[in-house]
């Protein structure tokens, strides 16, 4: 591939991406789809991007301690979201995705918008149990179709009131088993070949590097803090998926 300036767009928006998941474990596939979809068609982006993706997540589920507790919370959660992600990948090949980035981002700037002016939805211990199965079967979907499902998981740990390494180790075993089975559906849909596999997998190496500086950015950070920088992240990623829709 010739190093042009559009591949190094593209590189320094890997190295962003990848820093971001670092800091928040979210934003990699948001950031990195739309920019390597310059060089490549979009179904392949979101495919050479699922590996890096499955490797980031594992180092941050496994990153200091590990508790089995998430498991259990989230023991119907995970696996309908398995269910959406073939959901979703079988929408992907057949249709464009431009409705469902709208329906997305204006829910993303709702939350966000809800948040910044303290009418913030809570989640109540009863109410996760009710919404657990239904919200993994939609944010499954959402990472299906357009591999930029993380907002919406976001948004549903947000509202549990998790704290910031509860928040991270969370989101990053959802977005592992979600990733996994991703692998799989994209596999089936024969999108998963020698050569995107080889493209993916320089990907992961290259994306690394902004990934373990974010890592140690993420140490830094306090509470408060991090909840801050993730509602703006969110509402960045919102804007970008309306204006993506209506382009």
């Amino acid at each position: 591939m010739p190093i042009d300036q559009t591949t190094l767009i593209v590189a320094a928006a890997l190295l962003l991406a990848a820093y971001v998941k670092g800091v928040t474990a979210m934003g990699f596939p948001l950031i990195a789809t739309p920019t390597v979809a310059l060089l490549l068609d979009i179904r392949t982006a979101i495919t050479i991007l699922i590996i890096p993706n499955i490797v980031m997540d594992i180092t941050q589920v496994f990153r200091g301690s590990f508790s089995p507790q998430i498991l259990r919370r989230f023991a119907w959660f995970l696996p309908l979201t398995v269910l959406g992600v073939f959901l979703g990948t079988k929408v992907l090949v057949t249709l464009p995705f431009w409705i469902l980035d709208l329906a997305l981002g204006v829910t993303v700037l709702t939350f966000v918008s809800s948040n910044f002016i303290r009418t913030g939805f809570q989640i109540s211990p009863r109410l996760e149990t009710v919404l657990s199965p239904l919200a993994g079967v939609v944010t499954g979907f959402v990472m299906g179709i357009t591999n930029a499902g993380g907002p919406a998981i976001a948004i549903y740990l947000y509202s549990l009131g998790l704290p910031k390494t509860e928040f991270i180790k969370s989101i990053a075993m959802i977005f592992l088993v979600n990733k996994v089975s991703q692998l799989v559906a994209v596999s089936t849909w024969s999108l998963l070949t020698p050569a995107t596999l080889r493209l993916s997998l320089l990907v992961t190496l290259f994306s690394l590097i902004g990934f373990y500086a974010g890592l140690k950015t993420q140490d830094r950070v306090n509470q408060q803090t991090f909840n801050r920088g993730l509602l703006a992240l969110l509402f960045v990623i919102g804007v970008v998926l309306v204006v993506r829709s209506l382009r």
